[in-house]
């Protein structure tokens, strides 16, 4: 607590006034330095909120993002699944084919040999009957029945 001078009827008027006044002053200043805190403290709820909103939507789209994202993924993962069936399916068509173009090439090997065969045997067979054949046999014959009468 402050002291004043004493004087005749009470205290010093004029210190007390000065007093008064200079207390007035602080608390005019105090005022306004709360006014101020308050507005500042205002203006910071009124950023922080809308920081809130903007972190909510920002979390929100990235939510969103993920989400679209994993679902072109998946349809991505599906497309190509459907190609690479689509790929194996024909592939499995493609070598039947080679398979059965590999069994009728078989068959015609055996079909050539068999008919080579009969055409050599054929071959054979009328040579065996020509006429100089018959000549040569008869030859033979003829040589061999001389040597048994020698």
């Amino acid at each position: 607590m402050e002291e004043f001078d004493k004087q005749f009827r009470g205290y010093n008027i004029i210190e007390v006034n000065d007093r008064i006044a200079e207390l007035k002053e602080q608390l005019s200043q105090q005022k306004e330095t709360i006014q101020t805190l308050e507005k500042e403290i205002k203006t910071l709820k009124e950023e922080k909120t809308l920081l809130t909103k903007q972190i909510t939507v920002q979390e929100k789209t990235n939510e969103e993002i993920a989400r679209l994202a994993l679902k072109e993924a998946s349809e991505l993962i599906e497309k190509a699944k459907r190609n690479a069936n689509m790929i194996l399916k024909e592939s499995m068509e493609y070598v039947r084919g080679l398979s059965k173009d590999m069994d009728t090439f078989k068959q015609e090997a055996i079909d050539f040999r068999k008919n080579v065969v009969k055409m050599s045997e054929d071959m054979l067979e009328t040579i065996d009957k020509s006429e100089i054949f018959s000549l040569i046999r008869e030859e033979k014959e003829n040589k061999y029945n001389d040597g048994d009468s020698l």
